[in-house]
């Protein structure tokens, strides 16, 4: 089966709000077996939902759209369908008394414009949203399922839970879809892709592998799918590829399915029994935030210094003015002094400290734009490497987060070769 997801709203097309929904749908959808070849946003205007879902019913099995069902004039997505289908608008009691049951949490009464909101097309299976006030609806033409549903993402999320794909699985039988993804950073797409070149080759019909990067990051994340009718079988046949993966790509895996650079370090950590503190100069504090965006971090992390100028530098973590007058902030030097530093003051076994441009401005002929200096520490051994990347700031400083997490994760793999002082 193969289905379009029609999102409508002038807030997406004028950038005012990301839309999630139609990842997340189409996600979902994909992991029950129906594939999402097509995703529309359009304006909020009869003429374009006639016009998409006209187009959309020749084309597909299965249209969902999300967006235009609430209480206020510029709603007019429920009416736009009631017409298209020939369908009259009647008051629907069971969604009005949810929206009164909604109102009723908060001490409120909800007024006239929700009796209209309350109103459904007759001959649309109403779908009952206990997450908000907009019941979705479930129309059946041409052989061809259309579902309208609100746009808040956890309204759209309670509908496609506990509506929307169980009457589907009941309806149809779906091919069984499985997916094993690998988590990678320190190559790039296009390398990765010659590194697996062979393994592509060998891979049966029914197996794709898909390379889907993070331009931003630097972290591209492997995709094997594997799409048959027994699922035992299916388990089996992807297990055997996703083993053939490691051997071939090494360190350069840090983890697999929903694991982040941040999680697996953390995990390598309370293993050892170590403790981790951050120097950050460039970066501003964006390597502590990783760290600390993992629950329990506060086992392990003891804290960060935003050691942005140089007399937090000297102050704070003991680099010594000889040093910054002779190399300056963005070298080598300054980068094991504060990785030092940061071992001292507070008193853990591990540290991460960069300096450098980010850019856009600054920079000189033997200093330009996106050079990085990275150090990071376990006990008495040191790590120490140069970047230099683009004129990007926000690339930079991600891009620099992201391998300073990393080359902690290899020095404490023992990948990387100490570097004397």
């Amino acid at each position: 089966m193969k289905g379009t997801i029609i999102n409508i709203g002038d807030e997406i097309l004028i950038g005012q709000i990301v839309n999630t929904n139609a990842s997340w749908m189409a996600e979902e959808l994909n992991k029950s077996g129906i594939a999402v070849d097509r995703v529309e946003t359009i304006s909020d205007t009869r003429e374009a939902i006639i016009e998409s879902l006209a187009l959309a019913i020749e084309r597909s099995k299965l249209i969902l759209i999300t967006g235009g069902l609430g209480p206020t004039k510029d709603d007019i997505t429920k009416q736009a369908l009631a017409d298209y289908f020939g369908m009259e608008l009647k008051f629907h009691e069971p969604s009005f008394s949810n929206i009164q049951q909604l109102f009723a949490q908060y001490g409120r009464v909800p007024d006239d414009r929700y009796r209209t909101q309350a109103e459904m097309p007759e001959g649309a299976k109403v779908l009952i949203n206990k997450a908000g006030t907009a019941s979705g609806m479930w129309f059946e033409h041409e052989g061809k399922i259309i579902v309208s549903m609100p746009g808040v993402p956890r309204e759209v999320k309670y509908l496609m839970e506990y509506e929307i794909l169980p009457k589907l699985k009941m309806q149809f039988e779906f091919p069984t879809i499985m997916h094993y993804t690998l988590n990678i950073t320190g190559k790039g797409e296009t390398d990765l892709a010659d590194l697996l070149e062979g393994f592509e080759e060998k891979l049966p019909s029914n197996i794709k592998l898909a390379y889907l990067p993070n331009t931003m990051t630097g972290i591209v994340r492997l995709r094997l799918s594997a799409y048959g009718e027994d699922a035992i079988v299916l388990e089996t046949q992807l297990d055997h590829y996703v083993r053939k993966l490691p051997p071939i790509l090494g360190s350069l895996i840090f983890g697999e399915q929903k694991d982040t650079l941040e999680s697996v370090i953390g995990k390598m950590l309370l293993k050892r029994n170590y403790t981790l503190g951050t120097a950050e100069s460039c970066t501003g504090g964006n390597i502590a935030h990783k760290i600390t965006s993992v629950a329990g971090c506060s086992t392990y992390y003891e804290s960060s210094i935003i050691a942005y100028s140089n007399t937090v530098k000297r102050n704070l973590l003991g680099v010594q003015e000889a040093t910054l007058e002779e190399h300056g902030a963005v070298s080598e030097q300054t980068v094991i002094e504060m990785a030092r530093g940061t071992q001292k003051l507070l008193n853990v076994n591990c540290a991460i400290a960069v300096s450098g441009i980010a850019g856009p401005t600054g920079g000189s002929t033997e200093k330009p734009i996106g050079t990085i200096w990275i150090a990071v520490t376990e006990n008495e051994k040191i790590y120490t490497e140069k970047l230099q990347l683009g004129k990007d700031r926000i690339q930079n400083i991600e891009r620099t987060t992201t391998i300073a997490l990393n080359l902690l994760r290899r020095f404490l793999l023992d990948d990387l070769s100490e570097v004397s002082e």
